[in-house]
């Protein structure tokens, strides 16, 4: 197997040079510390058994010094310990399926497989959750998901061998992200070892009184920044019926016509899929999945849900396939026929790496309208670089996979190989995309980072990266591009006015008040600040109030952090779209809703407002003004800065844009209330309801002040009266009372939140994730004698509002995790004067 680098890549010689080789002599010390620590049947330092631990799937190699093998978090902890003593570089590794280089040993150093680490340690389908080491194969974790009735979403197409540490590392996604999501929507919780070492347990991710969510920058960082020993993942119970759908056309652009027209129709499919005439032609000769080879372009769409919701799915489908003058439409009569469908796009990699010696994969992702002028320009490029580019896509969120496949040892082909991949990259870019939506940054894409981010942007993460591992020996020299050069910020003369009416006097006053060491109070509207005389001068975001961009076609919005809340949900009201956290009548911010990470239960499954955030832009105590995210649901571009905004609380910044994923407006909406009964009761009321793949999409316990008893409210669309019956049976018979229409909710939510607000403004009112090992949930309806308490045990969270409001799970101070939000915190404001 010939040893070559990657065919688009930065001229390394530089970098290189900070991580100077190790001496044999040292490579034999540090081997000999290692088996004396970890044992003998632990440690590889043999260069022939380490030839599987020098390359990935793009083929480059690199040979590590050594490599170990470890079975618990404290062998992998003892392991970082001698590694960061004798300054060894290290790279974690589960299958290493990755495409960008991501596990290779580049500057050699330590290999920490997580082969051995592959146990399944708990499923818990009450809580809906799943603890598991790294080394857990995707497909193992379905499997034993599947014999319970339950799954794991994230399904990207290596998922018969790479694991679930991977798929952290990368924040994958697979088919089935357009509906369900990425990685990072499915992690509840992480146990990370950091270079030095130190375990550290990364709290709640999405909890709203947790601090800074750092846990979600581990989330697709490949390894840079710490090594994750355990994951606790939420599961989904399995749909009750699910349904294959293979729709071939006669011209690539009525396909992709048809995709845009499956997403403005609210269709919602578990996955959408794509491949032009080129991927039918090799993939039918590799694995004969029925594909029709006269096609331009075939769609393949999974539906699921229950059978009436499928069987409308269908309808819809055919109805806009056959405007858009479809050749076919075959729906999958069984099980085997829709797996055929299904092994032909999987098949997709592994049929076009025949076409060559080596196969070249991109990545790239666009929103969703750009999607036909992105795939027509991949061709043209092919044209222009005399190439043959095999191009499938998740079309749903605009993930392209163009592959091309080529011969490494033709230099002339290297070159044009080259050139095409730059042109792609700069492409996407330029229509608002990311360069990288699932295979990361790696060594491959780390030069075009630029194209993406500003030298403030590089240079914030560069420092996050330091934050977490200062002596840089983490997976070295990927991920990453160096900030260049920075012009400084011009210097402030005069105090601005503190409420800002553009980003620009934002920039100015945060840059004012550093220079005069003035701490600053961000707010908004203050509905989320808890009342008394502020201590600090407050910096009003109200006047950024304007909608940047509604992009109805990639469901997707952009606005200032002062739009109020109420006025952006009538204006998506109008358009039949939806943002779960916000209601007619709230006079909140959208970005102090962000902020708080306010809780709200219409869709309570997942982490709340973290899920909604696509993107989000503000300036830090530096005066930077910083930008991370894309409106496109898959970017792995980088670290995921953007997730920091979310609870933060003001304490990096003043945050002075978000864009939001929007979903389709649910009607007509039904509210179930049950009557009041015993809380051991109504917690197992609430899991049968949880327990049925068409369960509502909010649901609260409620316990009213100075009751006993508690109550279950249920929302969602409840059209068929089979499912009210139901749900009525789930909550004890005929005490329960329906309510039909949007009036009834927006009345019973208007009077919630009315008491929410009293109960903040107060300082009566708390708040916050339910740990993942609570065990008791109980607890919190038996020891709040005086106040009211909503417990949502499908997206883990509590209120409790009233004179004895308080955490009901203290959490025990974790030094080591405070003093990696503090040195984080300190990235954008180096004084500590937010508060």
């Amino acid at each position: 197997m010939p040893s070559y680098q990657l065919a688009q890549t930065m001229d390394r010689s530089e970098w290189l040079k900070r991580y100077p080789r190790l001496t044999q002599h040292q490579v034999k010390m540090v081997a000999q510390s290692l088996k004396e620590a970890l044992g003998e049947n632990v440690v590889i330092d043999d260069r022939d058994q380490l030839l599987a631990y020098s390359y990935d799937a793009t083929g480059e190699r690199h040979w590590p010094d050594m490599a170990v093998l470890p079975r618990t978090t404290d062998e992998v902890s003892r392991a970082l310990s001698l590694a960061h003593r004798y300054r060894v570089p290290v790279v974690g590794r589960g299958a290493s399926t990755n495409l960008s280089g991501g596990t290779t040993p580049l500057v050699g150093g330590l290999v920490v497989s997580f082969a051995r680490m592959n146990r399944i340690v708990d499923i818990d389908t009450v809580k809906r959750l799943v603890r598991v080491e790294p080394g857990v194969v995707n497909a193992d974790l379905a499997e034993a998901l599947r014999k319970r009735g339950y799954f794991y979403p994230p399904d990207p197409s290596s998922h018969r061998i790479s694991t679930i540490g991977g798929n952290i590392a990368e924040n994958a996604g697979g088919p089935h992200c357009v509906k369900y999501g990425v990685t990072t929507h499915h992690v509840r919780a992480l146990e990370v070892v950091l270079s030095d070492g130190r375990v550290v347990n990364l709290g709640e991710i999405g909890a709203t009184d947790a601090g800074l969510d750092i846990a979600s920058l581990v989330i697709g960082s490949e390894g840079t920044l710490a090594l994750v020993t355990q994951a606790v993942l939420a599961i989904r119970p399995l749909p009750a019926r699910t349904s294959t759908v293979l729709i071939s056309f006669k011209a690539l652009k009525d396909a992709v016509t048809t995709v845009s027209q499956i997403v403005a129709n609210r269709l919602n499919p578990a996955a959408l899929e794509l491949m032009d005439k080129e991927s039918i032609r090799v993939v039918e000769s590799f694995v004969h999945a029925g594909y029709p080879l006269d096609a331009e372009a075939v769609l393949l769409v999974e539906l699921d849900g229950t059978d009436a919701e499928v069987e409308s799915g269908i309808h819809g489908l055919r109805a806009i396939s056959e405007r858009q003058g479809s050749l076919s439409f075959q729906v999958a009569e069984s099980e085997e026929r829709a797996q055929e469908f299904w092994r032909g796009r999987r098949a997709h990699y592994g049929a076009t790496a025949r076409l060559a010696p080596h196969l070249w994969v991109q990545d790239v992702t666009v929103p969703r309208p750009k999607l036909v002028e992105m795939i027509e320009r991949v061709m043209s490029i092919a044209q222009e670089q005399r190439l043959l580019i095999v191009t499938a896509a998740h079309a749903g969120d605009g993930n392209l996979h163009p592959n091309i496949p080529y011969d490494p040892l033709d230099p002339d082909q290297i070159r044009r190989l080259r050139a095409a991949d730059d042109a792609i990259l700069r492409a996407c870019v330029e229509m608002g995309g990311s360069i990288t939506g699932e295979h990361g940054v790696g060594i491959d894409k780390a030069e075009h980072l630029p194209l993406m981010y500003s030298p403030w942007e590089l240079e914030a993460m560069a420092e996050v990266k330091a934050a977490f591992d200062p002596d840089q020996v983490l997976n070295p020299l990927k991920a990453l591009w160096p900030a260049g050069e920075i012009s400084p910020a011009p210097p402030v003369s005069r105090p601005i006015p503190h409420l800002p009416a553009s980003t620009g006097e934002v920039q100015e006053i945060m840059r004012w008040s550093a220079s005069q060491s003035d701490p600053l109070s961000i707010r908004g509207s203050g509905r989320r600040t808890t009342g008394g005389p502020p201590t600090q001068r407050i910096l009003s975001l109200a006047q950024l109030d304007q909608v940047h961009d509604l992009d109805l076609d990639n469901l997707s919005v952009e606005v200032g952090a002062g739009m109020v809340a109420g006025a952006l949900s009538r204006l998506l009201e109008r358009h039949g779209l939806d943002v779960p956290g916000i209601e007619p009548f709230m006079d909140d911010t959208v970005g102090g809703l962000v902020a708080a990470n306010a809780p709200y239960w219409r869709h309570s499954s997942g982490h709340g407002w973290r899920d909604m955030v696509l993107a989000a832009e503000w300036v830090d105590m530096r005066g930077r003004l910083l930008r991370f995210g894309r409106k496109t649901m898959k970017n792995v571009a980088g670290y995921d800065l953007a997730k920091l905004v979310v609870g933060s609380r003001g304490r990096i910044g003043a945050l002075t844009r978000v864009t939001l994923r929007l979903l389709p407006r649910e009607e007509p909406l039904t509210i179930a209330q049950s009557a009041p009964m015993p809380a051991t009761q109504a917690l197992m009321a609430a899991n049968r309801v949880l327990s049925r793949p068409d369960h509502p999409d909010g649901i609260l316990l409620v316990r009213r002040p100075s009751q006993t008893n508690v109550e279950v409210w249920c929302v969602g669309r409840l059209t068929h009266r089979e499912l009210k019956t139901k749900l009525a049976q789930d909550l004890g018979g005929t005490s329960v009372v329906f309510e039909d229409g949007r009036d009834a909710w927006l009345r019973l939510e208007t009077d919630r939140l009315h008491r929410v607000y009293q109960a903040i403004s107060s300082g009566m009112y708390r708040a916050g994730r339910i740990p993942v090992a609570a065990e008791d949930w109980l607890a919190v309806f038996a020891d709040a004698v005086g106040s009211a308490v909503h417990l949502c045990p499908d997206g883990g969270w509590y209120e409790m509002m009233g004179p004895d409001a308080r955490n009901p799970w203290p959490r025990t101070s974790d030094q080591e995790l405070e003093r990696l939000r503090e040195r984080v915190a300190r990235v954008f404001d180096p004084e500590q004067l937010l508060h």
